[in-house]
């Protein structure tokens, strides 16, 4: 069964598509998408022989113009991400990013304390202003998937949360995708007025199998003065998905920013991870878990820029992969000359389970301003021969022991993520992997 979608062009991703998307658009917005595709058309692909930021995940068989923009969610994806839902966040809101509205579930407790819940599509005409201002922090031409983004999205969602107000709910946003040879632009728009406060759960997912899909993500995170988000995603894309995604947010003064980022699906995934620390006393804590195995690629990269005074950070990154897969880290803590007692830290952690496994790590330190507390860590390994044998000797069976091992690893990232029912989701996605039972994707049929 699958979720019929709007009219639009139908062909692989080009200017008739790109045409069309600005001809639907309120006039800021289609002035900016063609200063998108224009930029997209003009800029090359990224290159591994070319671009430090691409150095270690080669897309040069990733051709973007040989996808279709999807016209079509499959309903079986959706209701297992509803499952997903029910499980850890019932009483959440659940929201369905597709290229035209679709029911929004759960939000009289949110639209009763004036929250605005709706598609990006939407909001870009009737709350202009404040998309623009969520806008204003993403250039429409700073990279070729930026712009194609730019250029391409349709549906999205947009969450705005009041001066002063406290949602008594979470927000589920469930982007799902389905198909082969399918593009999909993913999009998340949160802006928290003065004071605000509020959880997201932003889940990418579409059904196991090979099928080959795009996916461009963006998630622009604005948060204003005294307001606080708890920020949590989970990827489960197929086994054949190229995902890229930016994910940045902005922090006022004394703005409090918690982001917990579960990675399990994909053939390749590029992603950021950027916190632009404005105001003064802004604070961010950035967790992240990421497991791999087959011949999957990962790439994180991060950016704490600290650019008003008194501002913290701290990211954590802790990785397991086996068989063949590949983990790529680059983080950068970058201290403005405005930063005075910054203090940031950046560790990424990664287990080795396999010989053919890979995993580099790249912090960085960028630091303008006297008197800053900043560092980074950065360790790789395989699991110890002395906590195996402990266990064994115990009576615990060599496969159970290394799993055991695994699970400690992640343990204290997973203890501190504020919302329990997405720990316990991720603490059961962790595990089914770590057994050899793959969450590359979710169990749906599709037709």
């Amino acid at each position: 069964m699958t979720i019929p979608l709007a009219d639009s062009p139908v062909g692989t991703l080009g200017q008739e598509v790109a045409a069309a998307r600005a001809d639907a658009s309120p006039a800021w917005l289609a002035a900016r998408r063609r200063i998108a595709w224009d930029a997209y058309e003009a800029l090359p692909m990224p290159s591994s022989q070319r671009d430090e930021d691409w150095r270690r995940t080669d897309i040069s068989a990733l051709h973007p113009e040989r996808f279709t923009p999807i016209d079509r969610v499959d309903a079986a994806v959706v209701d297992a991400m509803r499952v997903q839902r029910d499980a850890a966040a019932p009483t959440a809101a659940f929201v369905i990013d597709a290229p035209v509205a679709q029911p929004i579930e759960g939000a009289d407790t949110l639209h009763a304390q004036g929250i605005i819940v709706t598609t990006l599509a939407e909001a870009a005409t009737v709350h202009a202003e404040l998309v623009q201002r969520a806008f204003s922090s993403v250039r429409a031409d700073e990279s070729k998937f930026v712009a194609l983004w730019n250029a391409l999205w349709r549906g999205g969602v947009f969450v705005y949360v009041p001066r002063g107000v406290e949602a008594l709910v979470p927000v589920w946003i469930a982007h799902p995708a389905g198909g082969d040879g399918h593009a999909v632009f993913p999009s998340t728009v949160v802006v928290l007025d003065e004071g605000a406060a509020l959880t997201v759960i932003d889940a990418y997912a579409s059904a196991s199998g090979p099928a080959a899909l795009l996916s461009d993500a963006m998630v622009i995170l604005s948060v204003g003065r005294d307001a606080r988000l708890d920020y949590n995603t989970v990827q489960q894309w197929g086994e054949g998905v190229w995902h890229v995604g930016l994910q940045r947010t902005v922090l006022d003064a004394n703005a409090k920013l918690r982001f917990m980022g579960v990675t399990l699906g994909a053939r390749l995934q590029k992603v950021w991870w950027e916190v632009l620390l404005e105001g003064v006393g802004s604070e961010a804590d950035i967790l992240g878990i990421c497991f791999g195995d087959g011949t999957q690629h990962f790439d994180h990269q991060s950016l704490q820029a600290h650019i008003g005074p008194e501002t913290r950070s701290n990211l954590l990154l802790k990785v397991a992969v086996r068989d063949r897969a590949r983990s790529v880290y680059g983080g950068m803590i970058d201290v403005a000359p405005t930063a005075v007692h910054a203090d940031g830290y950046v560790a990424n952690r990664n287990l080795l389970l396999s010989q053919g496994a890979k995993a580099d790590s790249i912090p960085r330190l960028e630091i303008r301003a006297n008197d800053v507390k900043c560092g980074h860590g950065a360790t790789a390994g395989h699991v110890d021969a002395d906590q195996r044998f402990y266990l064994m000797a115990r009576g615990v069976p060599p496969e159970e022991a290394s799993a055991l091992i695994v699970r400690g690893f992640m343990d204290d990232v997973l203890d501190r993520i504020p919302h329990r029912g997405f720990a316990e989701l991720a603490g059961t996605l962790l595990d089914a992997e770590i057994a050899g039972g793959s969450v590359t994707g979710v169990a749906a049929e599709t037709s």
